[in-house]
């Protein structure tokens, strides 16, 4: 064995041990004055002085943790009460194109832009077919109750067709609309490409599909004028 390997082995023996007895300089407090690292800037400086170095620094990297915790904390306080006022809004509606409208206007409040996409739907703004489910739902979904994240070019022509509003460099968030059978998605858009990222939660958006997929059952499209005048909110 080389001297070099003798030396390598030897601080590893001792890393070793040092890891497992994290008291070893509790005991040897005239040791650690003695002992001096090297410092870029600072030139040789003690261990106890970049022990405290360190903690400082994980210490401003955890109030840095807290303060994106308290935002983020706050924004969902504020999408959460947000998708509750807009749900209370959608079960008032008589008819399914207001509640596309509820949802697109909470949409445009919130900076974002809504789509709704129904199979065989005979408004075209709203309508999808079958084969466009399918493929989307094979390139995205694989079983997941929503897809988070950028769209190529040809996705959004599947998801959107000619709508040249959705985003080219924006984020998406994409849930399918699932009772008995599919129903269509349901989709957000942001023009902030980092919005809309695969490791948030979808909490409130999922139980926002699953409301109106329960409104595409029982719910005619639009209702006539006797109902209009019955129901003015609608």
């Amino acid at each position: 064995m080389s001297q070099l390997q003798a030396d390598a082995l030897t601080a590893e023996v001792v890393a070793e041990y040092l890891k497992d007895h994290p008291d070893f300089f509790q005991q040897r407090p005239d040791l650690v004055d003695q002992m001096a690292l090297p410092h870029q800037q600072l030139g040789s400086v003690s261990l106890v002085h970049v022990q405290l170095a360190r903690q400082r620094q994980r210490i401003e990297e955890l109030e840095e943790e807290i303060t994106t915790l308290m935002s983020l904390a706050a924004n969902n306080d504020r999408t959460f009460h947000e998708f509750m006022d807009l749900q209370e809004q959608i079960l008032q509606c008589s008819h399914l194109h207001a509640v596309c409208r509820a949802i697109e206007t909470k949409a445009q409040l919130l900076g974002l832009k809504a789509y709704v996409r129904l199979l065989d739907h005979p408004h075209p703004r709203y309508t999808w077919s079958k084969e466009q489910w399918q493929r989307f739902s094979t390139n995205h979904f694989n079983g997941k109750s929503a897809y988070l994240g950028r769209l190529r070019q040809a996705d959004r022509q599947l998801l959107f067709g000619e709508d040249t509003s959705a985003p080219e460099m924006g984020s998406y968030v994409v849930l399918p609309l699932v009772q008995r059978s599919a129903q269509g998605v349901l989709a957000f858009a942001s023009e902030d490409g980092g919005h809309f990222q695969p490791c948030m939660d979808t909490l409130f958006l999922r139980h926002l599909a699953l409301v109106l997929s329960h409104l595409i059952e029982i719910l005619p499209w639009q209702v006539n004028e006797h109902d209009r005048i019955s129901h003015p909110t609608a």
